[in-house]
Order: C-alpha cells, then sequence, then structure tokens
C-alpha cells in the first residue's frame, strides 16, 4: 500500500488525528504472555461469566446488553476493567508516541495506548 506524501506531510507536522478501535490493541499481552481478547474472547467470557452455555457464540454486543441484565452496568463494566488491565503494549504499540497527533480517539477498553506512552521516554 503506497501512502499518500500528502498524509506523510501531515503526520510528520502533527497534523493528523490517530482513531483506533478494537484491532489495534491486538498483539498486548499480559505478564504471563496472554493475549488481548478480541471481541469473540470477550463475548465468551461475558457469557461464561453471567450467562450460561445456551449463550455461547452471541456476538458481543448481545453478551454485553445481556450481562448488564443479569447483573447490573457497574459490574460488568468492574468485571471488563479487570480483564483488560493486565495488558501491555507489543514493540509496535511503542511507536506511536513517537508521532505527534493532534488528538487521539479510541474506543478500546484497555490502557495499552497510555502504557505505550508511559514506558517510551521521547514520547511527543
Amino acid at each position: 500500500m503506497e501512502i499518500p506524501t500528502a498524509l506523510i506531510n501531515d503526520v510528520k507536522h502533527g497534523n493528523v488525528v490517530l482513531f483506533l478501535g478494537a484491532g489495534s490493541s491486538i498483539g498486548a499481552t499480559d505478564s504471563e504472555g496472554n493475549d488481548i481478547p478480541d471481541t469473540r474472547k470477550l463475548a465468551d467470557m461475558l457469557v461464561n461469566e453471567y450467562l450460561g452455555d445456551e449463550y455461547k457464540g452471541v456476538p458481543l454486543l448481545k453478551a454485553a446488553e445481556l450481562a448488564i441484565s443479569q447483573k447490573d452496568l457497574f459490574s460488568v463494566q468492574d468485571y471488563i476493567a479487570s480483564i483488560f488491565s493486565e495488558f501491555n503494549p507489543s514493540e509496535f504499540h511503542l511507536s506511536i508516541p513517537k508521532f505527534l497527533w493532534t488528538a487521539i480517539y479510541t474506543t478500546n477498553f484497555d490502557l495499552v495506548i497510555q502504557r505505550a506512552y508511559n514506558k517510551v521516554d521521547h514520547a511527543l
């Protein structure tokens, strides 16, 4: 894939907003080497914690909604936070702080990008 010169220049000058979704955390691992859960794995974890086998295979949004209806929003949020609290950035995540971004927006539950900034001494 060829990156347009104008985009390269905008990145160099800090004129780009970085948008990150769930896929941006792939590659992060915990202290035991476990991979960060993807949406399918997270849905399965919610089903196992709150629902039961009859809900296996439901999409993440449905699993979350059902889990909240069985327990409550804050409990489910705390459970999800506990899952993602241990994951750290991989080597390629550590390149993100080396660029000057106008802003960074993410939909992620984890702290991978924040931890990348904490690990890089010369983050911009």
